[in-house]
């Protein structure tokens, strides 16, 4: 099974990326376009997983949730991973230092179940849309979007399973553990 760990998101928040990616989607010629229920920030791909993997999955997060409390981020800004003319568009969140030690804290337990540790550096992002072909430029899309700079709340981490039913892809949550409250 192809799988991910990641920060869910609440139904206000995804409304309000939904919202921003209507924005987008009225400035672009194409675009294969994220499902509102299917929204998240990514912390780890771990792509193909067996189901023997999955309790060192369990225990690594369940090690990094009570290692790590809850907190907020803030949407930000829209942002492009670009490559040629098409590209990633997607919602950025101000720089958090409690982000970035749940990443790390979250690294060290995989690697202690065995997993690979990420080669890349956290860029927290949620993807709205890949493929993505603007009419006129990214800059000018970038410009013209409004992102209202909503606080996220950040109270668990959930190991997801990515899975394909007909064309549609669907982000099945496996197991979801609560940070701290401390």
């Amino acid at each position: 099974m192809r799988a991910f760990i990641a920060i869910p998101l609440k139904e206000d928040i995804k409304q309000t990326l939904f919202d921003i990616q209507q924005q987008c989607r009225q400035r672009s010629k194409k675009g294969n376009f994220t499902e509102k229920e299917n929204f998240h920030m990514t912390l780890h791909f771990l792509g193909e997983v067996t189901t023997e993997d999955i309790e060192d999955l369990k225990q690594a997060i369940y090690e990094t949730a009570i290692r790590n409390r809850a907190f907020t981020l803030t949407l930000d800004k829209i942002g492009v991973f670009q490559r040629e003319e098409k590209g990633v568009v997607w919602v950025g969140t101000e720089q958090n230092k409690i982000l970035f030690r749940l990443f790390e804290s979250l690294q060290k337990g995989l690697t202690k179940q065995g997993f690979a540790r990420d080669r890349k550096k956290l860029s927290p992002h949620i993807t709205l849309a890949r493929e993505v072909v603007p009419y006129g430029s990214f800059i000018q899309m970038q410009k013209s979007v409004v992102v209202e700079q909503k606080q996220i709340e950040v109270d668990c981490i959930t190991l997801f399973e990515s899975v394909r039913i007909g064309r549609k892809l669907l982000y099945q949550p496996i197991f979801t553990e609560m940070l701290s409250k401390k």
